[in-house]
């Protein structure tokens, strides 16, 4: 337990040590949510459809996209999330997650679209699919 806590606060060291942004972004199930982002590490809190949520994502991998003019960029990663229900009761779900960010100089404004697949745990008692859609903007 130890050693895992320990490679934790490595990766979170590695991932804070980045070009940090803040952010704003909506979709589906969080409709309204802001987020601080590394360019590694991202955490975001919001409010959904069902009651507040919020997640942690590891950036694995970023690859630039040949798209013309635009520097755009796609990226995979996986992240874990929580949420409690408006009536009582929570939820964690881990996913993978896949998007695209459009990456302008000046000012540095990040728009992005992205989309996580996983597995939801309701109360630890319930399984269910997980699919979540964002879109947003990184201020760095």
């Amino acid at each position: 337990m130890k050693r895992f806590l320990g490679l934790f606060v490595v990766l979170l060291g590695l991932g804070l040590a980045q070009s940090p942004g803040v952010g704003v972004y909506s979709g589906y199930p969080t409709y309204l949510g802001a987020q601080f982002q590394s360019d590694t590490l991202r955490f975001g809190v919001g409010l959904s459809y069902f009651g507040v949520a919020g997640d942690a994502a590891l950036i694995l991998q970023k690859n630039p996209l040949q798209s013309g003019e635009l520097p755009m960029s796609w990226y995979y990663g996986a992240g874990l999330g929580a949420g409690i229900y408006w009536g009582g009761g929570f939820l964690v779900y881990p996913h993978g997650l896949a998007g695209v960010e459009l990456r302008l100089p000046d000012p540095a404004i990040n728009p992005y679209f992205e989309v996580q697949l996983g597995v939801s745990f309701a109360n630890f008692s319930v399984f269910l699919p997980h699919f979540a859609g964002r879109l947003g903007v990184i201020l760095r």
